[in-house]
């Protein structure tokens, strides 16, 4: 039912310890392809729709992707998720991007986690 090449592909393609962006990259590949799964069955699939749904965590901010990485680590897939990608799931993420100056700097992406109030 899921398609399983694409997370697949898109994973291969990161680097072996995970950040943020790279959950949130995974988490909408899965999103897309749920979504439209869901949508061809007319129930939600969320819990049921791939094998990972036993590994995941609603408490994160990104679950599937989580889960997602998770199985793969159990298959034995060399990768690891950032401590600093592990957020709440009530995180918001805000990125902020430093002024590039007119030397050869380059230009750095903050993220920010932050609570909803």
């Amino acid at each position: 039912m899921w398609n399983s090449e694409a997370p697949l592909k898109l994973l291969q393609s990161m680097p072996a310890q995970l950040n943020i962006q790279n959950l949130k990259n995974i988490q909408q590949t899965i999103d897309v392809d749920k979504f439209e799964n869901s949508k061809r069955l007319n129930r939600d699939l969320c819990g049921e729709y791939a094998p990972f749904c036993g590994m995941c965590d609603k408490w994160v901010k990104y679950p599937c992707a989580v889960a997602y990485v998770k199985m793969k680590q159990a298959e034995g897939m060399e990768v690891e998720i950032a401590a600093s990608a592990y957020l709440p799931a009530d995180a918001e993420v805000e990125e902020e991007v430093a002024v590039e100056e007119k030397t050869d700097k380059k230009c750095i992406r903050i993220a920010i986690a932050k609570r909803k109030s």
